[in-house]
């Protein structure tokens, strides 16, 4: 049984056959905390004081499980007291391994991370049948640090300890025997404690077999490792730290080892905290608090749509997964039929793969409804306009809205860009405080983020329907200011213009998305561009007079008739599964080589000529300073104008809606992290504005993180 008291390790008894059992018992789930580890110390230490008493060792869990590893919260804030001294050296993570007798873990439930590596300190293992083991590390951005990365590989081989500890996967107790990582396997219903002392008894002629005395593992094909992880796991450097210590198990004495995996564990314990960062400024976003004052969200039970697109059949998805009745309307037959279609084609997809039953596929199914008549959008509780982002359009449809639809229904628009106010303006004055943006992210189905904007008349109960609502249908909701772009896309066209400014003054586009995807993005801004169509809001610019092929090279792109994958050209050319290739003719069109096309030739001698830009070659920092610190500083702006409530927001939003890296913790973390002095001074060379924010924060030296909480505080007195 487990004590809810206890929270430590420790040696429960040495039983009358001389085996010695070592007990770890820290509710719930006996992680590795300060004091767990002393207990194991100390159990150590009593054990060698037994001296010829003990005749071997068990050592085994209380609770549901043997260790689930370390304690995450602890993370770079371990308190230092006054450590339980072995003595003694160790090789080992505890100490376990130098005793004269068999020491065996006795693993039921699960043995993860730290908890594996407590187990890989003694010299066997034995292993419940429906317990699991793994080295999750990876996952968070880090490491297996108690030696994991230099034991594994001695008992399993390489191979099998980089697939082990690169994807972090729990492993069930058959394959860990089939590994070699467990030397026994016991029955449900039997005893694992006895059978442990029973597999203790039987190694006392052999005596213990200690791991770090083994040869060092067979070298593997280390390069092929990092190839693959550098695909599968882009950016991240965890799986490539792990590849470094497996290689340092295979070629350097077990010591040396040792010391490289520490050296490296202390280095991602650093770099992981983005990770970490991430992983609870998702939970922050949702805290709206200080805006709604204690108002409380109305239930949606059901929600109708406009638009049939992508972009509306995606969101139809997403509330009829949960349960939500839709009605999802369409101006034309054809449209609505495509729409339906395309939803059912999605489901079927998904059971196929067997992401999901075919019951469940049906249920959602029979909650979509499609439609032609506004009329029977008169009792859905929400309202989500995703037409064409025209604003003739939406005033037609919320002159509509405002005419059929009950007195309690939330309006929103999905709008990318346009101004909520004005929206608001379309319908009469009663309705204008459930008038809202949602702006979602295509496809709408899969991309997590949900902005939800507040109009000057937005209220309080809206607000927190809305933000309610977000979480309901699975989405990551921060809720933003009304201004052109918002957040995601008013910072994100800084990113796309410095792309092709660099394109002009001597970057190929190749060059420019390769620094981007080892960055950490999953593509690079121009094939990005390819990918949504570089016409994309080209009747807006037609509109405002800003269509200027002969002096912007995107509309040079695009008037000589090259409009991305979907014309198998634009930045790159595309073969026929999409698969791109860097375009001579662009690269001509730039750069003035010569190719057998007049039209390019003359383009070439305009952009060339015209602007006299002297070409020059970018290295990849620089590209990545050019693409990402525009951006940043404009993130400070946004926080300044109250537009985002908090800095994690903009960085939920980059993680959930654009595809910022993970392990980077999103573009203002990754701002502090670099160093805001280097930020502001890479800005005034780029010869850009420095946000008042931003140099407020550099004067005050501190992280914007830190100067934003400075300021909260000071708020909350006044």
């Amino acid at each position: 049984a487990m004590s809810k008291q206890s929270n430590t390790a420790y040696l429960e008894k040495i039983r009358d056959d001389g085996i010695a059992l070592v007990k770890l018992d820290h509710y719930p789930v006996n992680s590795l905390s300060g004091e767990v580890m002393d207990g194991l110390t100390q159990a150590v230490i009593d054990i060698e004081k037994a001296g010829d008493k003990v005749k071997g060792v068990v050592v085994y869990g209380a609770g549901k499980a043997f260790c689930a590893g370390a304690d995450i919260s602890a993370f770079g804030n371990m308190k230092a007291k006054d450590r339980v001294n072995l003595g003694r050296p160790k090789s080992g993570f505890i100490g376990f391994e130098e005793l004269s007798v068999p020491v065996v873990a006795a693993i039921h439930g699960f043995a993860l991370g730290g908890g594996l590596e407590v187990s890989m300190d003694c010299h066997y293992r034995v292993i419940a049948e429906k317990a699991k083991i793994g080295l999750p590390e990876v996952n968070i951005g880090l490491l297996p640090g108690g030696q994991g990365t230099i034991r594994l590989p001695r008992i399993v081989g390489s191979d099998a300890a980089l697939q082990i500890m690169t994807t972090g996967k729990h492993i069930s107790a058959s394959k860990a025997l089939e590994f070699g990582v467990v030397d026994a396997v016991v029955k449900t219903g039997d005893d694992l404690v006895a059978a442990a002392v029973e597999f203790c008894k039987s190694k006392g002629a052999v005596g213990p077999r200690k791991i770090s005395l083994l040869p060092p593992p067979k070298p593997t094909d280390f390069a092929a490792w990092k190839k693959k992880l550098s695909k599968k796991r882009n950016g991240e450097p965890a799986p490539l730290r792990i590849i470094e210590c497996v290689e340092a198990a295979c070629t350097k004495d077990f010591a040396t080892a040792v010391a490289t995996e520490q050296k490296l564990f202390q280095r991602l314990v650093l770099s992981s905290a983005a990770l970490r960062y991430a992983f609870f400024i998702e939970r922050a976003a949702q805290k709206v608090d200080s805006v709604t004052k204690g108002a409380k969200p109305v239930p949606i039970k059901s929600v109708g749509i406009i638009g049939a697109g992508l972009m509306g059949g995606g969101i139809a998805m997403c509330c009829a997964n949960v349960g939500q009745r839709v009605v999802l309307l369409d101006v034309n037959e054809k449209g609505l039929a495509k729409g339906l279609k395309q939803i059912e084609n999605n489901y079927m997809r998904s059971v196929k793969s067997g992401s999901r039953s075919k019951q469940s596929v049906e249920k959602a199914l029979s909650l979509i409804k499609g439609s032609l008549r506004y009329e029977d959008l008169a009792d859905c509780d929400l309202i989500i306009e995703a037409v064409f982002e025209s604003m003739d359009i939406k005033q037609k449809v919320f002159s509509e809205l405002d005419r059929v639809c009950k007195a309690g229904a939330f309006l929103c628009s999905n709008t990318s860009a346009l101004d909520i106010d004005q929206i608001a303006s379309f319908v009469s004055p009663a309705r204008q405080d459930k008038v809202m943006g949602a702006h979602f992210f295509s496809p709408a189905n899969v991309m997590r983020l949900l902005e939800n904007i507040r109009g000057a008349k937005t209220s309080a109960t809206t607000i927190a329907t809305l933000m309610q609502w977000g979480k309901q249908i699975g989405k990551c909701a921060i809720l933003v200011g009304n201004c052109p772009g918002f957040v995601g896309n008013r910072m994100v066209a800084f990113y796309s213009q410095a792309a092709r400014n660099m394109v002009l003054e001597g970057a190929s586009p190749s060059q420019i998305d390769t620094a981007a995807v080892k960055f950490g993005m999953k593509m690079g801004p121009l094939a990005m561009a390819d990918l949504v169509g570089l016409d994309l809001g080209i009747q807006a610019w037609k509109k405002a007079g800003t269509y200027k092929p002969k002096e912007v090279l995107l509309h040079a792109l695009i008037e000589s008739g090259r409009l991305g994958q979907k014309t198998k050209s634009g930045w790159f050319d595309y073969d026929d599964n999409r698969k791109k290739q860097p375009s001579a003719v662009v690269d001509a069109m730039i750069a003035g080589k010569k190719q057998p096309s007049a039209v390019v030739d003359a383009m070439i001698a305009e952009f060339a000529a015209a602007r006299g830009i002297k070409r020059r070659a970018f290295t990849d920092d620089e590209i990545i300073e050019r693409l990402f610190y525009p951006l940043i500083n404009e993130g400070f702006k946004i926080v300044e104008e109250g537009i985002a409530m908090r800095p994690s927001d903009i960085d939920v939003c980059y993680l959930y809606g654009y595809g910022f890296p993970r392990h980077r913790g999103g573009p203002m973390h990754f701002a502090d992290y670099v160093g805001l002095d280097d930020v502001h001074a890479a800005l005034v060379k780029q010869g850009v504005q420095p946000a008042k924010l931003l140099s407020d924060c550099v004067k005050a030296d501190l992280s914007l993180a830190r100067y934003f909480k400075k300021q909260q505080k000071q708020k909350a007195k006044l």
